[in-house]
């Protein structure tokens, strides 16, 4: 399949690599060097995946995220972002970024994520297999924590409660919300879902509620909003935490009396619908704020189910790594696989700040990567997997070093190995490859630090231009 692909990159160099890279690839790139010059390709061309910078002039890649899921819902946004910002990797996956990668870019990793998209969208069904009732909910489990969880859900399943599911973003929320709809009477009903932080707050009530013709400029025809849509089933509310006091105010009275109009009808229309909210937000803290009715809280919450990271139950993380290849390669044709040795251990001690969203993608990209061969390497791994500790800073918790031990246990000496050679390369950036300077900061001297970076094969390449600065 050829892909239509817009890049946003104002970096004039890397952007004429993307271009090169992706034509060699046959698909269709379009490139652009801000987001306002984006959104005017949006308005005149259909494109299937997005690559986006976070620093532009102007509006932010992360602003461009929602207005790109707005034009096309099916469209995979990918966000390039600077070495060591998870913030903005974590704020661009709740905003519905399907993956991030971290610059420097590294075109094997970018090729891959849009292998792994294109793959998606050929084997998307058709607008009849649409139709069809949705398939149970594909829930992994193996932690304790997550076998409560399913045992909650199956309780209060059956009785029309409001429920709020809280956790990170990416741990696999509208999953949940999908297996309360699926356990419940109401499973030949829609389940409808939708995202509030990825619809622009001038469109939202008109997504919730619907319009009838003429309510504005454009409204030719009526439109069914989602209570509308869900009557009778469940609604899925995602990241509810950034819907505005108006909105809050209008949801409040849909939940206290199952009634609501139009945008520009005064007809009251009263439906049936069970309601599933789900934040990554703080809602205490947004209360106390002013940002968040207390009473909306207190409707909504009439059982929360929180989801813990995956870095709290790792042993979740194989059983849903193999879980999700085992359908990936089923779904796109690949040989069926497994996950090596390595690859499992490198799965295990990293932390996955995106949860099981990033996960996912992990695999998907490395079950494209490793062709048809059977087993799944750490070298068909993303960076981030195969060098944790330099995809993102050691203060940030997020490294080699696992949380708790896997029942199969650790290699004590490849992680403190790893520790050490990532300490010696954010040293080494530090001073630009002077290692006078470097062994200074750690306190050892310089012949012990040449020592080490020979022992951990740490290239010259990898350390700027530490060959010319140091003597």
């Amino acid at each position: 399949m050829k892909a239509n692909i817009l890049i946003v990159e104002d970096d004039p160099s890397l952007r004429n690599v993307l271009v090169d890279s992706i034509t060699q690839e046959g698909h269709k790139p379009t490139a652009v060097n801000s987001v306002e010059k984006a959104e005017a390709c949006l308005k005149n061309e259909k494109f299937d995946v997005v690559l986006t910078d976070v620093n532009l002039p102007g509006k932010s890649g992360l602003d461009f995220v929602p207005i790109c899921l707005q034009h096309n819902p099916n469209m995979y946004v990918y966000v390039m972002t600077g070495y060591g910002t998870i913030d903005n990797a974590v704020k661009a996956m709740k905003l519905g970024a399907a993956d991030f990668l971290c610059k420097p870019v590294s075109l094997d990793d970018l090729l891959n994520v849009i292998r792994v998209a294109v793959e998606k969208i050929s084997n998307r069904p058709t607008n009849n297999e649409a139709e069809a009732p949705k398939a149970e909910s594909s829930l992994i489990v193996k932690s304790e924590e997550m076998v409560n969880l399913l045992n909650q859900i199956e309780t209060i399943a059956p009785f029309k409660l409001n429920v709020l599911v809280t956790g990170e973003t990416g741990t696999g929320k509208e999953l949940i919300a999908k297996k309360i709809h699926e356990s419940s009477p109401r499973v030949k009903k829609p389940f409808i879902a939708m995202n509030c932080a990825a619809i622009p707050e001038n469109l939202l009530e008109d997504e919730l509620f619907g319009h009838v013709k003429g309510a504005y400029t454009g409204a030719q025809s009526s439109r069914k909003g989602r209570f509308e849509q869900a009557d009778g089933g469940t609604l899925f509310l995602d990241e509810i935490g950034d819907m505005n006091l108006a909105l809050q105010a209008k949801l409040l009275r849909i939940l206290q009396e199952s009634k609501f109009e139009r945008l520009g009808s005064t007809d009251t229309i009263e439906v049936d619908v069970r309601i599933v909210a789900a934040t990554s937000a703080n809602l205490d803290e947004k209360i106390a704020d002013g940002s968040f009715r207390a009473d909306l809280y207190h409707r909504l919450n009439v059982v929360q189910l929180k989801i813990p990271p995956l870095r709290e139950r790792s042993s979740d993380i194989l059983p849903i790594a193999e879980g999700l290849l085992q359908r990936f390669c089923s779904s796109t044709g690949l040989p069926n696989k497994t996950i090596g040795e390595d690859a499992q251990r490198s799965l295990m001690s990293y932390d996955f700040p995106g949860n099981v969203r990033q996960l996912q993608n992990c695999v998907e990209r490395a079950a494209v990567f490793s062709g048809k061969e059977s087993v799944v390497l750490l070298e068909h791994m993303p960076e981030e997997i195969k060098n944790p500790m330099r995809s993102f800073p050691i203060t940030k918790g997020v490294g080699a070093i696992p949380t708790s031990i896997p029942d199969e246990g650790i290699d004590l000496s490849n992680v403190v190995s790893e520790v050490e050679r990532n300490l010696l390369l954010q040293t080494l950036d530090k001073t630009g490859g002077n290692k006078m300077q470097a062994a200074k900061l750690l306190n050892m001297k310089r012949t012990t630090l040449v020592e080490k970076v020979k022992r951990l094969e740490i290239a010259e390449k990898e350390n700027g231009e530490s060959k010319a600065k140091t003597g």
